[in-house]
């Protein structure tokens, strides 16, 4: 080649920052810069072997300034100097060339084969994609932003084969839960962490243990790459067995300053609003509880009130949700300057979003600010700096308060006739009499304050020294820092505090302080021996330390509304609730070698070794060993031939990795408080003396719940690079998995943590990529699509046991198994004598007799359904003409079951009963009466609190396909812009979350949303005998979800 890529340009790298500073500054003032006089630029685009390829796209990087290719090849445009060229063509690999004076090119494009040699990260390093033997895939930080989401969660949802997230809330601020290829670990009992299944978040290379996703600024992503089979995780040894996503921020690039802007203004809406019943219904609704009572002509418990009565006859139908609902705001503002000279390169950033919700006073505000610094300090010396700083704050207020609407009589007014709020609608309704009117939490924010402030730092500074030109010697330290608040204020008068005097007025404040440091000390290697024999390796010693420190007050009796918490001397009393303090720390040896020879075959064998404090001596080491292979067979002499198979690679891997599921001091045991009474009497008469006693005992034999598992897959590029893809098939076995075992209560402590369970799981994955059209006439149409499945069970409890009903595990089974009985139907008139054989009467719910016995027990249990899915799959089409551009992405989950607390009455899954006495409103459904004798819902009985086995109304199919997002741009054209010194100006609008394609539960009438609103957070007591804490996708009756639509603009100076 007779050009240089990536040629620096000699502009002071001073004069740069300056002028990306300035710059738009200057255009904000109206002030045009004067540019640098344009010089024509030609050159020729042919393939490898010389042949001409036509029609290739050459465009200015961060302009809208391009030209193509002709029949020869050959191309000409005008340029400055130190601008880049993008060179891109089907079933080529994209190049850029920095410009320099008078230069002709001759640029050669490869090709794409899957753009097998692209760079991806993995851990602790980078490697070409067409040298990966592990399980990876990568998700380009534009692809991320193509969904105009406020967190990475909901722009990751459905773009990566094996990666399964869930919306845990509604609420604006909050994420979701993330599963890489499904559960692996049961651990739920005291002792556990929580996170065990998660996985393993990396970000700049440095491996974070706290915190979230969701602190990260999603227009601060380059790349992401997710790390999924135990050969790619084992590098990261106890902290890797449920995945790792591997963040990779923007950085610096050698060449003039380029300042870019990216924001977007949007309005949110309900999706949906819950169909509860109207005023008339709901009469219906309590004149059929009262029939429906053993003496139907009897009185109803609980009857309309006179004033429901008077209201009902004058049409009065509230609709609490008009009430409480609004249009909520979406803003985000991105603003970011790279550039660099030969020996510094850098990127600054920074942004602001904000979002209020569709629940009135709801807000989320994040504010972002990113540095990062590479600096050439000599020939063999390089150091650099990334700090990435988050600040949050969240207003709370307000989901409560909409639940509570929901539960309204629409038969009372909301306001008087004043004008004023009618602050007790329910106050002649006898179990609700004191219930303040939700409307009292709108606009009052002297009264009511529920906010979290969160800031958090995350800032590494490394030193790389190369000792030759192969071995480098790389030294980094890691800071990340987080600071929570967490402040609530309820005064007296509102739905949130009953209490009509200062006295009652309640107060909160938490603060919660974590921090991690990580020193990582790495030497890597690479050379190529005799144009064939390829090598790299990699050796790295690593210390992490972690601190978490929580403490809370509360207090009751504020004097005034204006102290809230920010004088807690002032406050009644005030009582400090149980901190919270823990510390560990891990040391850590790995090294990794590969090695290729001639492109063909491939081999990967990691070994890292773990020391944490956290175990007991003896048992604080655990060795994960990693080995796979991979053989490029599209390189092979025999597959020249094949003229449409660009690349196939086959590879296989094996690895061991495990999670850090033992919470710091968990080997030692626990005590707990507890008072024995040393004769008779109470605390407040000293006659109970308090003390401590074990709670569960100490363990030193603890260790590490293992995984070990093997990934077989395929990469492929066919036509071209016009189909490409991968299938992949993995198995995993995760023993030694945390169980607390009971124990007698003459041992004197309640239980003991032990390692004895085991799990397996296995599933098939699809990933295809296809460029589908692509005219001279400027029309291009591109997919991806993905497809996942998955399948898991418990293999092992504890000795002798199949079944743990306590925590809703059963041998065999999954591990998110729903175990009840099965309604099949309501009992019908015509069948009241064979009802009565099982104590029901005509209405009641029909239950599925396994052992067909006349009784119904829990030996007629039966799986009823699993919360995670069949499979899951993503669809993303991308569309363009000319300046025009359109993206469609559209992902559903397949097979899952859900639980909708809102339609049973059993325990305090829905707050009140179901079907009791009728006192509060109910989501509407097709409900039994002798005058309908319908299959779906029981008879309605104002006569008792709660029907039998009304769990199994819960179950509901959860399967849907929603269309994520779509979106249209304009890029306008470089003539309107050059004058300006605008590189680009891209304009576009956005659909986001527009609507539900296909949903049984929405088809039935039942629901608003199967995606639901809680993930992994307990249903109160369980459902129907089956607990589903931290494992249940529940839907319930809280703020809606929103859609959104969007306008938005990038702008590249």
């Amino acid at each position: 080649m007779n050009h240089v890529e990536k040629k620096l340009t000699n502009t002071p790298g001073v004069y740069r920052i300056c002028f990306g500073y300035l710059l738009p500054i200057l255009l904000l003032m109206g002030i045009s810069p004067t540019f640098a006089q344009q010089s024509a630029i030609q050159g020729r685009i042919m393939t490898e072997d010389g042949q001409a390829i036509v029609g290739a796209t050459i465009q200015i990087k961060g302009t809208t300034r391009g030209t193509s290719s002709n029949e020869q090849g050959n191309f000409a445009i005008d340029a400055d100097n130190g601008e880049i060229l993008v060179v891109t063509s089907v079933g080529y690999r994209a190049r850029e060339i920095v410009i320099s004076s008078g230069a002709n090119f001759n640029i050669e494009l490869g090709s794409q084969a899957l753009d097998m040699d692209e760079v991806v990260v993995i851990g602790y390093g980078t490697q070409r994609k067409k040298d990966l033997t592990g399980s990876t895939v990568s998700v380009k930080g534009e692809t991320l932003r193509e969904v105009g989401a406020p967190n990475i969660y909901n722009q990751l949802q459905g773009r990566a084969a094996g990666v399964d997230i869930v919306n845990n809330s509604n609420q604006i601020g909050t994420g979701g839960e993330i599963r890489i290829r499904g559960n692996r670990s049961l651990a739920t009992s005291s002792g556990a962490n929580n996170a065990q299944n998660g996985p393993l978040l990396v970000v700049d290379g440095i491996a974070i243990s706290g915190g979230s996703i969701n602190d990260i600024n999603p227009n601060d992503i380059e790349s992401m790459d997710i790390l999924k089979d135990a050969s790619a995780t084992a590098i990261y040894g106890s902290r890797g067995s449920g995945g790792v996503i591997i963040i990779t921020t923007k950085r610096g690039q050698a060449g003039k300053a380029r300042a870019s802007y990216n924001g977007f203004f949007g309005i949110s809406s309900a999706l949906d609003t819950y169909d509860v019943f109207n005023g008339e219904e709901y009469a219906a609704f309590k004149e059929a509880a009262r029939r429906g009572q053993p003496n139907p002509d009897g009185p109803h418990p609980n009857p309309l009130t006179p004033i429901e009565q008077q209201n009902l006859a004058n049409g009065v139908s509230t609709d609490w949700q008009n009430l409480l609902l609004t249009t909520g705001i979406r803003t985000d503002h991105n603003l970011s300057v790279v550039g660099g000279n030969e020996a510094t390169q850098y990127s600054f950033g920074g942004g602001f979003f904000r979002e209020t919700g569709i629940v009135h006073d709801q807000r989320f505000d994040r504010g972002s600010f990113r540095i990062a610094i590479d600096h050439q300090l000599s020939k063999r010396l390089r150091i650099g700096i990334t700090t990435n700083n988050t600040m949050s704050y969240a207003n709370r207020v307000g989901v409560n308060a909409y639940s509570a609407g929901l539960r309204l009589s629409p038969l009372y007014l909301p306001y008087n006739e004043d004008g004023s709020i009618n602050m007790m609608p329910a106050f002649q309704q006898s179990n609700d009499a004191n219930q303040m009117s939700p409307l009292t939490s709108i606009g009052n924010n002297d009264k009511i304050k529920a906010h979290t402030r969160r800031f958090r730092t995350l800032s590494n500074l490394y030193g790389e020294v190369s000792i030759l030109d192969e071995l480098k010697f790389r030294s980094t330290l890691t800071l990340d820092w987080i600071q929570t608040r967490n402040s609530d204020y309820f005064g007296p008068g509102t739905v949130f505090n009953l209490n009509t005097s200062t006295a009652g007025s309640n107060v909160m404040q938490r603060n919660t302080e974590q921090w991690q440091y990580t020193i990582d000390h790495r030497l890597t290697y690479e050379k190529t021996f005799a144009e064939k024999h390829r090598i790299q390796g990699t050796a790295m010693f690593e210390i992490v330390k972690n601190h978490f420190q929580e403490q809370g007050f509360q207090g009751q009796g504020v004097p005034a509304d204006y102290i809230q918490d920010y004088n807690f001397q002032l406050i009644n009393a005030v009582n400090p609730e149980a901190g919270i303090f823990n510390e560990r720390g891990l040391m850590a040896y790995m090294g990794r070698a590969f090695y290729s020879y001639d492109n063909k075959y491939m081999i990967t064998a990691t070994v890292r070794s773990d020391g944490s404090s956290v175990l007991a001596p003896g048992n604080q080491w655990f060795t994960y060993p990693a080995i796979s292979a991979g053989w490029n067979v599209s390189e092979e002499s025999f597959m020249q031939q094949v003229g449409f198979i660009n690349d196939l690679k086959l590879r296989a891997g094996w690895g061991v990795s495990s999670n850090q599921t033992i919470s710091p001091y968990t080997t030692i045991g626990s005590l707990t408080s507890n008072f024995y009474n040393y004769g008779r009497g109470t605390l407040a008469n000293h006659n109970l003396v308090g003390g401590y006693v074990f709670n569960t005992l100490p363990n030193p034999d603890l260790t590490w719940e293992s995984t070990k598992g093997y990934n077989i897959g395929l990469d492929f590029s066919l036509f071209g690079g016009r189909l490409s893809g991968a299938l992949e098939y993995y198995n995993i076995t995760t023993r030694d998995i945390l169980l607390s075992k009971e124990l007698p209560r003459s041992n004197g402590a309640n239980s003991v943590l032990i390692n004895q369970g085991k799990t397996a799981g296995n599933g098939f994955e699809a990933t295809l990529t296809s460029i589908n059209v692509n005219t001279d006439g400027g029309f291009r149409w591109e997919s991806d699509a993905n497809f996942s499945l998955n399948r898991e069970k418990i293999v092992e409890l504890q000795p002798g046991l199949t079944e743990d009903i306590g925590n809703g595990w059963y041998v065999g089974q999954p591990m998110t198994v729903i175990f009840d009985v099965k309604k099949i139907g309501i009992w019908q008139s015509h069948e009241a004598e064979q009802a009565a054989v099982y104590g029901a009467f005509p209405g009641d719910i029909k239950i599925e007799d396994v052992d067909q016995n006349g009784i119904i027990d829990a030996e007629d249990r039966q799986v009823i359904g699993n919360f995670q899915p069949d499979f899951v799959a993503g669809l993303s089409n991308r569309f363009s003409y000319k300046n025009f551009d359109l993206n469609i992405v559209a992902f559903g989950r397949f097979g899952q079951t859900v639980v909708a607390n809102y339609l049973t009455a059993d325990g305090g899954a829905a707050g009140y009963p179901f079907f009791g006495n009728s006192r509060v409103n109910q989501y509407k459904v097709d409900y039994w009466t002798p005058d309908n004798p319908t299959n779906a819902f029981p008879q309605p009985d104002a006569s008792r609190d709660a029907l039998e086995y009304t769990s199994t109304l819960s179950y509901r199919d959860g399967s849907f396909i929603k269309l994520r997002t779509i979106t249209l741009g304009y890029n306008i054209p470089e003539r309107y812009l050059s004058n300006l010194g605008i590189g680009s100006l891209r304009l576009y609008a956005s659909a986001q979350n527009p609507f539900i394609l296909w949903a049984p539960l929405i088809r039935d009438g039942l629901g608003i949303d199967p995606e639901g609103n809680g993930y992994g957070n307990a249903v109160g007591t369980p459902v129907g005998g089956t607990p589903v804490v931290e494992r249940a996708i529940t839907v319930g009756m809280g703020v809606p979800p929103t859609r959104q639509f969007i306008f938005g603009v990038n702008l590249n100076f």
